[in-house]
């Protein structure tokens, strides 16, 4: 089982939960798992730009696919903010 930190701006969409636990061999199952139980965080499939995402405090730049994860991993949904 691995736990999705849940960044304040997307908690609206996943109950208001700071995070959810999933069980997931990969990077990619994980997320079609969390989008199924909360369907407005599909906006993060639609738009992979809007999410960076950290596992165990590491940027994780390989595809959703080829992300293996493991038991207890934390992985951190990151929404990128610019400005100036």
């Amino acid at each position: 089982m691995v736990n999705i930190i849940i960044p304040f701006p997307l908690r609206k969409f996943t109950d208001n939960r700071r995070e959810v636990k999933i069980t997931a061999d990969n990077l990619a199952e994980c997320m079609e798992t969390i989008i199924s139980q909360y369907p407005g965080l599909n906006l993060l499939q639609d738009n992979p730009a809007l999410l960076s995402i950290f596992i165990n405090g590491k940027l994780s730049k390989d595809s959703w696919t080829d992300v293996i994860l493991n038991n207890n991993d934390e992985i951190s949904l990151i929404i990128p903010i610019a400005g100036g």
